[in-house]
């Protein structure tokens, strides 16, 4: 079967791969134009662009649905077309024009989490589980019908990227399943059910800020749900520092301040006061303009002592499936 593919992120990357190393034939690739990335600000293609390069596929470029993109889209051949984490929400015409054929990779149960950031919300609310649907595409967002979903647990110690991997691991084989029996004509798509709905948006630079007067599980959430990129982050001084792993301890922090550094040394590491009263411990930190190190290199380099507070929570972490 010829499949066209649409997408733009890393994440978008093993699916793709997955159905070139199939039975299918990937026909085209639409992504995003290349775009000025990095510290450098220089221009360069994004994963996506790469992969169906390396693997010679014919890759087009689009910022917009104009008239350019139908007349690409309408000179290639495909028999259905694919999305994952493309970035842009395609126009009511393109299923006027080509209806019945999108396919679309969404991480989550559907219709749990519809809309842009289902992992990150999972991990936010401090799910023990999530997914991986195949639904049609529609024009009103993640409602489609659903080929075929399948749930995995989230662990303790899970971030974002780590999430994203489990995504892959059981989401590509699924789509591969699901073009399958496509092609053999034996497949009935189900309608998403009409309880449970819930939906996320995009996320905003202020979802990543954490606010040490929330609860010790919200503050390692949000640290787990943005780890390691973009990753969340608090003020240190003037600068800010991102924090992409911690763990909550057993100790309590009665009496110190939100924020406030309560130990930091070899013995039990950097451990910060939440708003509940409980300790965190931080173990891996990225400091504004450096690479990412662990705790006691952060000690050790910035010279930290107990009594110092982070972060001023002027911005506050806000839930972008609860605003």
């Amino acid at each position: 079967m010829d499949v066209i593919y649409f997408g733009s992120s890393e994440f978008s990357v093993p699916f793709l791969e997955h159905i070139t190393d199939s039975s299918h034939n990937v026909t085209g690739v639409f992504t995003y134009r290349d775009k000025k990335r990095g510290r450098g600000r220089k221009v360069s293609a994004n994963p996506v662009k790469i992969s169906a390069s390396d693997r010679g596929i014919d890759v087009y470029e689009i910022e917009s649905f104009d008239d350019d993109f139908y007349n690409k889209l309408s000179n290639i051949s495909f028999d259905y077309a694919v999305v994952v984490s493309f970035g842009m929400i395609l126009p009511e015409e393109i299923f006027e024009r080509w209806p019945g054929v999108w396919l679309n990779v969404h991480p989550s149960m559907l219709p749990e989490y519809r809309g842009p950031s289902p992992m990150i919300s999972a991990l936010l609310d401090g799910r023990d589980h999530t997914g991986v649907t195949i639904n049609s595409i529609v024009y009103e967002v993640d409602t489609g019908m659903i080929y075929a979903q399948t749930a995995f647990n989230i662990a303790k110690t899970d971030n974002l990227d780590r999430l994203e991997e489990k995504a892959v691991i059981f989401g590509a084989p699924l789509l591969i399943n699901v073009l399958d029996l496509i092609e053999k004509a034996c497949y009935k798509p189900l309608p998403q059910k009409d309880k449970g709905i819930t939906y996320t948006r995009k996320i905003a630079p202020r979802d990543r800020v954490i606010c040490w007067g929330h609860p010790a599980e919200e503050v390692v959430s949000r640290i787990r749900a943005f780890s390691t990129k973009p990753g969340a982050y608090t003020q240190f001084g003037k600068q800010r520092l991102k924090i992409l792993a911690a763990h909550i301890t057993d100790m309590d922090a009665s009496g110190k301040a939100p924020g406030e550094v309560v130990s930091a040394g070899k013995k039990d590491g950097m451990l910060v006061a939440c708003g509940d009263g409980r300790l965190i411990g931080l173990d891996i930190l990225q400091p504004q303009g450096k690479k990412p190190m662990d705790v006691l290199s952060f000690i050790n380099g910035y010279r930290i002592s107990e009594g110092t507070v982070l972060g001023d929570c002027t911005e506050t972490g806000v839930h972008p499936g609860k605003e």
